[in-house]
């Protein structure tokens, strides 16, 4: 009796309507694991920098509040858009896809848009559910929905990408 050992196979073959064949290996979830944490490291200097640098200089300025709003605002940013700004800029890379040379696409072959970028970055909030909340100040995003979502998924795309369309290459 012969073993038949058929392995995962990550490969994606996109026809474009010229009838040409673009066949891609699709980024699994541990993959996009250490551009994610690269990313992450990246926002965390970039506002603690700022932070310091608007306490510093709105500090010896004597308008502190002006100092708070520019941290806040530096946080929001970073949170909300550092990935979506990146990758309609960087053809659908952040500093860590780029290091780890990954990068989103539409699942039809193409670069993604503006509006694709923005959307399945604001999402990820989404993908971090369950959240583990120690304290109203501390609350730590599992990502075990986005995991289970992107293990479903023929193409590992989070709920992110399966709402915009798009995949990580």
């Amino acid at each position: 009796m012969a073993q038949r050992t058929e392995q995962l196979d990550s490969r994606i073959r996109v026809v474009t309507p010229e009838n040409i064949a673009f066949e891609y290996r699709v980024a699994c979830p541990f993959w996009r694991l250490p551009a994610y944490m690269i990313d992450l490291a990246i926002r965390f200097a970039t506002f603690a920098l700022l932070a310091f640098v608007s306490a510093l200089i709105f500090g010896f300025a004597g308008v502190g509040s002006l100092s708070v709003l520019v941290i806040l605002l530096t946080w929001f940013v970073l949170a909300w858009f550092y990935g979506g700004l990146f990758e309609t800029f960087w053809n659908g890379q952040t500093p860590g896809k780029r290091l780890m040379q990954l990068r989103v696409i539409t699942t039809d072959g193409r670069p993604i848009n503006a509006l694709q970028a923005i959307l399945r970055n604001i999402l990820r909030v989404v993908d971090a559910l369950p959240a583990f909340v120690v304290s109203a100040e501390m609350v730590f995003p599992t990502y075990l929905l986005g995991l289970a979502v992107a293990a479903w998924s023929r193409r590992y795309q989070r709920l992110g990408d399966l709402a915009c369309g798009t995949m990580v290459v």
